[in-house]
């Protein structure tokens, strides 16, 4: 989902799982190659209290999850509209929200109220950006400080500003951010179908999409094509963002169960996913696999691209040279079951959100009210 800013982050993060692969609390659950297990939540929708050991929790339909520069998981606990963390000794810990909906003032970040935020970047300077998705804001947090910050976004839900300074500009569900090498940020303005820059100098302007949703545009210039995001008030999340090394942005078109990638020239096309909404294709070419609104995508340091194909419940890669495979999840069998077995025969039931850090693939098993983990063969 973002690019990693640090690298002194794996060995504390590492820490807070080490473990061999076992679900009980004197021996914590880590995944060995291809084995899944559940990392946070207790399965139950509702509001976790602070302190509570990481398996206890309760979280509410949880979007994503992060590692930062402290090394700790920040975790985007959506319909609590809060962030929280797994702390050092496996305690849950809110840092963001106050769980309950609000229009997300700047300032004390355990004061303010957000609306169904949807994810989590980090910055190149050290700060997480969180996308206000129903507050239509770009928020910077400051964990040291805990301060909140909004950088894009007026809180409007419409569509405006290009050309002009990114605080001012108006958003429609900004549902993801993603940080090239330059330090240029680009949101998934999802209900205003486009994909929008904010450049170093603070300006923001359309870098994808016509603002009409659809599918064109293929090889040609990215501003001119149409991708297709679920629009509306009742709107699920959906079209995030990976960056590679390179500076190729990778987009999960889910209205078009695509993936559609943008070279550094600025040229669209589709990386994944024939448009049909149904699962098929494993072993084969990734073009011809059939995906069902994959809604996040996450790239591997050897340039293996993983996504969250939420509508078939699973979790599946593209590796570089575009076969997909599924590697967590039985795709088109929603459910909840498999710990401590293979990632590949559990249950899953709509991922929206993956994350992969030091070998280990996070899910975000969102109807299922969990953080799921697996480590990668």
């Amino acid at each position: 989902m973002s690019i990693k800013t640090t690298a002194t982050l794996l060995s504390l993060a590492t820490l807070s799982l080490a473990a061999s692969f076992a679900c009980d609390r004197d021996e914590r659950c880590q995944p060995g190659p291809g084995k899944i297990c559940t990392y946070l939540g207790s399965g139950e929708a509702g509001l976790g209290d602070d302190g509570l050991d990481r398996e206890d929790t309760h979280l509410y339909l949880p979007q994503d999850l992060t590692f930062a520069g402290d090394g700790l998981a920040y975790v985007l606990d959506w319909n609590n509209h809060r962030i929280i963390t797994v702390e050092p000794d496996d305690t849950v810990k809110q840092v963001v929200g106050t769980g309950e909906l609000g229009d997300a003032p700047d300032g004390d970040a355990l004061r303010t109220n957000l609306n169904h935020p949807t994810h989590l970047s980090n910055s190149p300077d050290g700060k997480l950006i969180i996308s206000a998705w129903h507050n239509s804001k770009i928020i910077e947090f400051d964990p040291k400080a805990g301060t909140l910050t909004t950088i894009c976004g007026n809180g409007m839900r419409s569509y405006g500003g290009d050309g002009g300074p990114a605080k001012d500009a108006i958003l429609d569900l900004p549902v993801a951010t993603a940080f090239d090498a330059a330090g240029n940020m680009y949101i998934t303005d999802q209900a205003n179908q486009r994909i929008r820059k904010v450049g170093v100098d603070k300006v923001i302007d359309t870098f994808v999409g016509t603002g009409m949703a659809g599918f064109s545009g293929d090889e040609g210039p990215a501003a001119a094509a149409q991708i297709k995001l679920p629009g509306g008030q009742s709107a699920p999340p959906a079209g995030r963002l990976a960056i590679d090394g390179a500076g190729t942005i990778f987009l999960a078109d889910s209205g078009n169960n695509r993936i559609r990638k943008i070279d550094p020239s600025g040229v669209i096309t589709t990386y994944a996913g024939n448009g049909d909404p149904t699962f098929g294709g494993d072993g084969g070419p990734a073009l011809k696999a059939s995906l069902s609104r994959p809604s996040d995508i996450d790239l591997d340091p050897a340039g293996n691209l993983y996504i969250a194909d939420t509508d078939n419940s699973c979790v599946r890669k593209v590796d570089t040279k575009g076969v997909i495979t599924t590697v967590a999840g039985q795709c088109g069998n929603p459910g909840y079951g498999g710990d401590g077995g293979r990632a590949a025969a559990a249950l899953l039931d709509r991922p929206y959100g993956i994350e992969l850090e030091d070998n280990l693939l996070y899910i975000a098993d969102t109807h299922n009210h969990r953080i799921r983990v697996v480590g990668l063969e």
